[in-house]
Order: C-alpha cells, then sequence, then structure tokens
C-alpha cells in the first residue's frame, strides 16, 4: 500500500488478517440469518424451485418441468437450476437447502468486491468498506436476490467476475484476463440467458473511455467471446432438441417479449431505476458512488479512481440505460449493477478521505481507522438488519406459503401418515405445489392436492392438511372433521361423513 491512502500504512500480519475477518463475520445477518425461517415465497421464487427439484424426481436434467410438463414460463439456462438440485440433494428441500446456494454467492460477490477495492485501491479497510457497502444495499440484500433462491445472486456473481476481470484487461492487457472475461459472462449466459450479456455494451463503452480500444485488436477477448456465445448456443440448441417449443418461449419471455412489451403487468417509467436506487435501494451510498464516477474524469489518468470511475461507472450506466429502455421492469432486474456501485461508492469516499488526511496533515491510527470505517457502515448495517428482523415478524402472514412448516409438524406428530391431500384456497400459487413435490421427493408420501372449490371430491376417512381460513372452511363445510395437527393457521383434518 502506499503512504498516500487514507486508509491504513503497511499492515503487520495480523492487520492484514483483520479487515477480512471482520467483513466475514459481519456478513453472517445480512446474509444468513434466519434464512431458513421464511417459507418458500411466491411466484419466482417457489416456481424456479420446482422446476430444481423436478430435475431430481424426474431424472431429467435438460428440460425442466412444472407439475410434470416441461416450463416454457421459466426458460432460463440450467446452470442455476442443476447448483439448486445438488443442493436439495445434499441438504434436502428444504428453505435452508434452497437458499444456501443463493447466500454463499452472495458471499463470494462480497469477496470479488472486497479483493478488487483492497487491491486497486491498495487497503484492505477499502475492501473492509466496499463490501460492507454491498451487503448494506437493501436493493442487493433482499428477496429475489441474496435473500431468496431465486437467479439474481448467481448471476450477480458472474456478472461481477466479468466486468472486474474486464477493468484488468484493459488495464494490462494479459490475455487470461480477457479470458476470465469471456469465461465469466459465459457462466451468467448459462444462468439467466440474454441478461447475463446486458453488460456487453458497456465493456465496449469502457474501453473507448479509458482509451484501450486497441487492447481489442488482440485475438484473446473476441475468442473469449465467441467462446461464451458458442457454448450458449450449444445449450439452445441441445434444449429446443429435447422439447420442441424452447426457442419460442426464450423468446417471448426473455427477449423480445420483455423488450418490447411489458409482460404481466410489469411495467414503469423510464426513471424506475433510478428512482429505486435513490429512493431505496442504494439511498445511503448513491451520492458517494456519483463521485467515484466523477472522480473518473478529474484524478490524474492511470489512476486507481480514474480507471474505476471511468470504466464501471460506464459500465453501470449503460446497463441502467438497457434494463431502463426495457418495456418489462422488475425491481430486482438492477441487481448486477450493486457491486459495480458499492467499488465506486468506496473509490470516491476512500479519495474525498485522502483529501481530508491532506488537508489536516494527521496521521490517523490503525485503530481510528478501522473504527471510522466500522462508523461509515455502523447505520447502514443496523437499518439492513432490522429490515430483516420486521420480514420476520409476518413470514407466516401469507397462509398459503406455510405448508411445509406445518407438513413438518405433521410428520413429526403422525409419521403413519403417507397418504393425504393438501387443500388450497384455490389462489394461484406454486408453494403448495413445492411442498407436495417435496414430500414426494423427502418422504416418498403420495400428495394430491385441491382447491377450495374441490372440497367435495374427497371422502370421507381422507386426511386434508389445510392452511388458511377459506381452504379450512371448505372442508369444515363439506365434512365433519377431526383435528390431527395444528400449527398457525394450519390444520391436519380427517375427514368424517359428509355434511
Amino acid at each position: 500500500m502506499h503512504a498516500t491512502s487514507p486508509l491504513s500504512a503497511v499492515p503487520p500480519v495480523w492487520q492484514r488478517v483483520l479487515p477480512l475477518t471482520l467483513l466475514l463475520a459481519l456478513a453472517y445477518f445480512p446474509l444468513f440469518w434466519q434464512l431458513g425461517s421464511f417459507p418458500v415465497q411466491q411466484w419466482d421464487e417457489s416456481r424456479t424451485a420446482l422446476d430444481a427439484l423436478g430435475m431430481l424426481v424426474h431424472h431429467d436434467w435438460i428440460v425442466a418441468r412444472y407439475d410434470g410438463q416441461p416450463d416454457l414460463w421459466n426458460c432460463k439456462p440450467p446452470l442455476w437450476l442443476w447448483t439448486l438440485a445438488g443442493s436439495i440433494r445434499g441438504l434436502g428441500p428444504s428453505e435452508v437447502g434452497l437458499r444456501l446456494p443463493a447466500a454463499l454467492s452472495a458471499l463470494a460477490t462480497v469477496g470479488l468486491v472486497y479483493l478488487a477495492a483492497a487491491r486497486w485501491l491498495r487497503s484492505r479497510l477499502a475492501g473492509l468498506l466496499a463490501g460492507l457497502v454491498l451487503l448494506t444495499a437493501p436493493g442487493y440484500v433482499s428477496f429475489h436476490v441474496a435473500r431468496t433462491a431465486d437467479f439474481d445472486a448467481f448471476l450477480t456473481l458472474w456478472t461481477t467476475l466479468g466486468a472486474f476481470s474486464w477493468v484488468a484487461f484493459l488495464r494490462s492487457g494479459r490475455a487470461r484476463w480477457a479470458w476470465l472475461t469471456g469465461g465469466a459472462f459465459g457462466l451468467a449466459i448459462l444462468t439467466k440467458g440474454i441478461a447475463g450479456a446486458m453488460f456487453g455494451p458497456g465493456l465496449l463503452l469502457a474501453a473507448w473511455s479509458t482509451g484501450s480500444l486497441h487492447r481489442l485488436r488482440r485475438p484473446a477477448p473476441w475468442l473469449a467471446a465467441g467462446l461464451a456465445l458458442a457454448l450458449a448456443g450449444c445449450w439452445y440448441l441441445v434444449r429446443e432438441a429435447a422439447a420442441p417449443g424452447y426457442l419460442e418461449a426464450v423468446w417471448q419471455y426473455e427477449v423480445g417479449g420483455p423488450a418490447a412489451h411489458e409482460l404481466e403487468g410489469n411495467d414503469g417509467p423510464f426513471e424506475f431505476y433510478l428512482s429505486l436506487l435513490a429512493n431505496w435501494q442504494f439511498a445511503l451510498w448513491l451520492l458517494s458512488a456519483l463521485l467515484g464516477v466523477a472522480l473518473g474524469w478529474w484524478q490524474p489518468r492511470g489512476s486507481a479512481g480514474w480507471w474505476l470511475g471511468r470504466t464501471l461507472g460506464v459500465v453501470s450506466g449503460s446497463f441502467l440505460l438497457v434494463i431502463s429502455l426495457a418495456q418489462t421492469k422488475l425491481v430486482w432486474y438492477d441487481a448486477p449493477v450493486f457491486p459495480l456501485l458499492a467499488l465506486l461508492a468506496t473509490s470516491g469516499i476512500v479519495a474525498a478521505l485522502r483529501l481530508l488526511r491532506q488537508a489536516t496533515n494527521k496521521p490517523l491510527t490503525y485503530g481510528t481507522q478501522v473504527a471510522g470505517v466500522l462508523m461509515l457502515a455502523a447505520f447502514p448495517y443496523l437499518n439492513q438488519v432490522q429490515y430483516l428482523r420486521q420480514l420476520s415478524k409476518y413470514r407466516f402472514d401469507n397462509h398459503q406459503l406455510v405448508y411445509g412448516h406445518h407438513l413438518r409438524q405433521q410428520w413429526q406428530q403422525h409419521p403413519e401418515l403417507w397418504t393425504y391431500t393438501l387443500g388450497t384456497d384455490g389462489s394461484f400459487n406454486d408453494a403448495p405445489l413445492y411442498y407436495q413435490l417435496a414430500a414426494h421427493y423427502q418422504q416418498g408420501h403420495t400428495v394430491t392436492r385441491l382447491a377450495a372449490w374441490q372440497a367435495a371430491e374427497s371422502r370421507p376417512g381422507d386426511v386434508v392438511a389445510v392452511c388458511g381460513q377459506k381452504a379450512t372452511r371448505a372442508w369444515q363445510a363439506a365434512f365433519q372433521t377431526e383435528i390431527l395437527v395444528q400449527s398457525d393457521s394450519c390444520r391436519t383434518l380427517r375427514l368424517g361423513a359428509r355434511r
């Protein structure tokens, strides 16, 4: 580290280890605390979980299936589903088994941000601060990204690795960084299709903004990009051959449809993502990130701030422009930008601290520097923990999500029950379907599913697990019932005579 760094001089061994140790310890609450306490969430998480579990149940690792049929709505490539299926096989189809891969992906991304900041800003304490900025970004540590089994934490890991590798390639010209960039974005595409390639325009613009277009005359970046696209193309051809209609679904739900039309009412104005960043997702760090971008055009050419501001600022801005122009908008589509913004915010803060130190000409002890970093992140960190704590109070409010918790109680109290029905309220919700398939996979149970309006199809002597008043009333109105198990809003009923 250089003596001009505001965050330290060359440290002894324990000081070199302390920042990363603190970061890993502080990552527990945002990423892992109460990870399995929430039931599988409606819509995307439960659908993704069904596809992954279906690969194990149907012994088909190519065609994801929904309720036994090829899933043409969730038509992402298979890398994330394979990862989830591996976790389910090892840990079971529990909420922790589903979400641990996403949490570990987020932790790995925090590690990448730490390493990039420590290397480029020449301070491990800058790495600590960058990791804490990412851990305290509400748009990143949230449902659908770091806290659930959706695609986006895994996608963000690969796009972050690719973007950072590209910066290293533009700076050094070494072919290995170009190949790592291509490999990372190849994995991103195999995770979430077209979303994995949306950094592409920004990568080219970054080469222009840094005067590094001559790097593109070398074969390595083009060969790496070609290999990534070839691998993705092979997947799409194999999947189409296995069950025709896949490519048409990809165009409808992943490419042309979302770009040209809003899907399922998920639209918004052009400034949708900018408003989210400013008002919620990155509100406490956004000014620092903008300062980091501005420094790219003010600091001396070739300095760390110059490189980070010009490369990551251009990549972030072009990515936000691309998703803002698309007609379909969802709050988690901007997830890949948060690690880049975290590094930009840290760059801005480090530059400000450097100027302050030069103005005061007062050296800071290492303990003071550590305390300063922790104080900067204290309020955002506590705010993030409080947000997760508040969520836990409402985790059982949606009665149609809590079948898994109730079935575990049922298995403990009545292990002899192997055949039963899940009685739902009839709303469209994949969570009961996931728990039905999980009971079959994990316990070998025979489980049927009926909506409230189908209650009369049951027979006296059947056992029905119901959650919520609507479902409970439907079966109690049709039959005399005996309660076998009760937990929260759920009951396991043995049906008697018809009413």
